[in-house]
């Protein structure tokens, strides 16, 4: 019976698991139940599984082998109210002055980990984990093209990111100083899978007439699917200064992931009968009020960035448990995405060769700048009765956007509040655990039209944007 029971938890464990592993869905929140009951601090304290994300060193403490897993729910509430002008004086096309909802869904996003001691060099403690490290999912309808284009409907994923990076790692920690200091060391395969789409508006390469107002500008739509692999790591230090107090320290590498895949394109086409041309020109190609359709081969780099993170745990007494965490996360390592396409196909009139070099074929860098950004936690754990324990929590983690380079893909990476409560059950040598936070996000206005590359693109969406964010986490382990 023992090892049917083992058996069917491992069972379980995968089935959630395997989801995320082959593309469920930027820094990931929502690890481990006890954790984000307590705010996220758990740096100093690290006593379950989730430790692998918190700090590694915390499996050196576990008394007993473990099998667990999680499972995180997301439900995201965020609008945007459109002000964007071309040139600051013309209507291009965008929604303005409607409140937009982002596409209304749930996430569900699995863990879990399987830990275990190994009576060797003393005794270590290692274990093999499955997680989110960093997610972001968007999707935006701002815009419907103007009478003067083509009047096909342009696809309602436009402004449109689903980044899932999902971690796979090893963890080892021991013992030193006769128990009073920890070691551990997380070395984890990063599989990162990305879907992200645009619309931009590209230069019309045409002469005037052609490309005289409302012509300027061709609706360009694109989405790229692609994944890769990377190497990541996770270093923690945890020591114990007194009986009650214990101090973490936790620093996670920089990584990056080298993605690519393929790309659909489509370009809408001005609506011109004045100046349409016989169907051989490039003249009615861009009069014609047609859409284009384009596919290519894609490839970009996906960098992520470096973080430093410590804790401090203070056992008030045998049943209260207080902690405070500070981290910093160096965003400003990461860039943005610099898409290079090859091998297009689709476009049907060879003789367009001039379309071809400065509109269809063109490379698209989406440009981020970034500022390094700080983190606080506070919670605590009180053990209510022998098997119960109620844990509560808040964060504030403010904003690494520039304003200049703001976009509806990157939104929920503004100043955030978050309080929460967990509850733990412990039923012989099974745990189940619950927590649930709420996040405000600080209102933010985007003004003014920026283009930091100077490609002629606009490379923030100005608008009013707010948030908020509704999470959910269930947990299961065994211990044996």
């Amino acid at each position: 019976m023992g090892i049917l029971r083992y058996f069917a938890f491992l069972t379980l464990l995968l089935v959630f698991l395997l989801p995320s592993a082959f593309g469920s869905g930027f820094t990931f929140d929502g690890n481990g139940v006890k954790a984000r009951g307590m705010g996220g601090a758990f740096r100093a304290v690290a006593d379950d599984w989730s430790a692998a994300c918190y700090n590694p060193a915390g499996y050196a403490r576990m008394k007993d082998n473990q099998l667990a897993g999680n499972l995180t729910i997301f439900h995201n509430r965020y609008w945007v109210r459109p002000n964007i002008l071309w040139g600051g004086q013309y209507e291009s096309g965008y929604m303005n002055g409607l409140d937009i909802p982002n596409k209304h869904e749930y996430l569900n996003i699995p863990q879990g980990a399987f830990l275990a001691r190994f009576p060797f060099w003393g005794e270590i403690v290692m274990g093999l984990s499955g997680y989110q490290a960093f997610d972001q999912n968007q999707t935006w309808q701002l815009y419907k093209n103007i009478p003067a284009y083509s009047r096909a409907s342009i696809p309602g994923t436009q402004y449109y990111i689903n980044l899932d990076v999902v971690a796979f790692q090893l963890t080892a920690a021991k013992n030193f100083m006769n128990d009073r200091l920890s070691v551990g060391i997380g070395l984890a395969v990063l599989r990162g899978d990305l879907s992200y789409g645009d619309l931009i508006l590209r230069r019309n390469p045409m002469p005037a007439p052609i490309s005289d107002r409302p012509y300027e500008r061709v609706p360009e739509w694109y989405k790229n699917d692609g994944n890769g692999w990377g190497i990541g790591y996770r270093v923690g230090l945890l020591y114990k200064a007194t009986e009650k107090l214990d101090l973490g320290l936790v620093f996670i590498g920089k990584s990056s992931i080298d993605i690519d895949g393929t790309t659909d394109f489509k370009f809408y086409m001005g609506d011109n009968a004045y100046l349409r041309e016989t169907p051989a020109t490039e003249e009615y190609l861009f009069t014609s009020g047609e859409v284009v359709d384009l596919n290519s081969k894609f490839k970009t780099t996906l960098d992520l960035p470096a973080s430093i993170g410590g804790g401090i745990a203070y056992k008030v007494n045998q049943k209260l448990t207080v902690a405070l965490d500070a981290e910093m996360v160096f965003w400003s390592s990461f860039k943005g995405f610099d898409f290079t396409f090859s091998n297009f196909s689709g476009l049907k009139n060879p003789l367009f060769l001039r379309a071809n070099d400065s509109l269809f074929k063109t490379n698209m860098v989406v440009p981020v700048k970034w500022d390094d950004a700080g983190k606080v936690m506070l919670g605590a754990n009180y053990k209510a009765y022998s098997f119960i324990d109620v844990r509560a929590g808040g964060s504030f983690e403010n904003s690494p956007v520039n304003q200049t380079t703001f976009i509806p893909q990157f939104f929920n990476l503004g100043d955030k509040y978050t309080v929460g409560f967990g509850l733990g059950f412990a039923i012989g040598y099974w745990n189940l655990d619950f927590a649930t936070n709420y996040t405000h996000q600080k209102d933010i206005k985007i003004t003014g039209y920026s283009d930091v590359n100077d490609d002629g693109l606009m490379d923030n969406l100005q608008g009013d944007y707010r948030a908020n964010n509704y999470e959910t986490v269930l947990g299961i382990s065994y211990r044996f």
